[in-house]
């Protein structure tokens, strides 16, 4: 917990000392992409999430909400999440501007030419959310917006709450939107509305298991650059942390 309070100092005190960055490029969205590389996901399920953000960005309705925005350009970084340590998360493919179909191309050469494995790990939705918002700080580009997009298919099961990460991202600025898979936990979407979204315009979309991933990605993409909101999610559930992973 120690460390999670210099955490928390650090970034806000980041955002509320930073302002617009000469040489950095704008941009309407700074995305981080986190994709659940935990133990309860297996090769199959794990590759067809990663082939679910290559078929979204090669698609042109996700271009063509990209060129619409104000700036016409987004940046995007996809990392792999699992456990609470320092190799709880991995980056596949680090930040790149999108502005057209070109771009949006070499951000999918980097996805596939990153060999593709597992974490093995527990689910830590409170290191991961704090491993992303530290991703924005030195980047490159001042975005219009920050977000953080959480994928994954259980609660979370090791580190400290997530909603305590959630809030110190918030406070920063950043909003976390989720993806839930809904395969072992049938209200996960509920459980994401609850404890892992937040900020302004957040919002949780839902996939019933991993083959229904890639549709849920390309309607989470479009609408997350267009910065269009979702659905209000009934909070109609409790869920307590889930125990430790084996």
């Amino acid at each position: 917990m120690r460390a999670f309070v210099a955490f928390a100092a650090i970034l806000v005190s980041c955002w509320a000392a930073s302002g617009a960055v000469a040489q950095d490029r704008e941009v309407d969205l700074e995305l981080v992409l986190a994709l659940d590389s935990s133990g309860s996901v297996n090769a199959g399920e794990f590759n067809l999430q990663l082939q679910g953000y290559i078929d979204a960005f090669r698609n042109p309705a996700v271009i063509d909400t990209v060129t619409n925005g104000d700036t016409g350009a987004i940046a995007v970084i996809l990392l792999i999440w699992a456990g609470d340590t320092n190799r709880g998360t991995r980056v596949i493919a680090d930040w790149t501007l999108i502005d057209s179909p070109e771009t949006a191309n070499e951000f999918v050469e980097k996805i596939l030419s990153t060999p593709r494995f597992i974490l093995r790990d527990g689910t830590s939705l409170s290191n991961v959310i704090e491993t992303s918002a530290r991703l924005f700080r030195g980047n490159g580009y001042q975005g219009n917006r920050m977000v953080i997009d959480i994928s994954g298919d259980g609660t979370n099961n090791i580190g400290y709450e997530p909603t305590i990460a959630r809030d110190v991202a918030v406070q920063a600025g950043i909003t976390i939107n989720g993806l839930a898979i809904l395969t072992d936990f049938p209200d996960l979407d509920l459980y994401y509305g609850e404890q892992i979204v937040g900020g302004p315009g957040a919002f949780v979309v839902s996939a019933q298991n991993f083959h229904a991933f890639s549709a849920a990605v390309l309607n989470k993409l479009v609408r997350e650059i267009a910065g269009t909101p979702g659905p209000k999610l009934e909070r109609s559930k409790s869920f307590a942390q889930a125990p430790p992973a084996e």
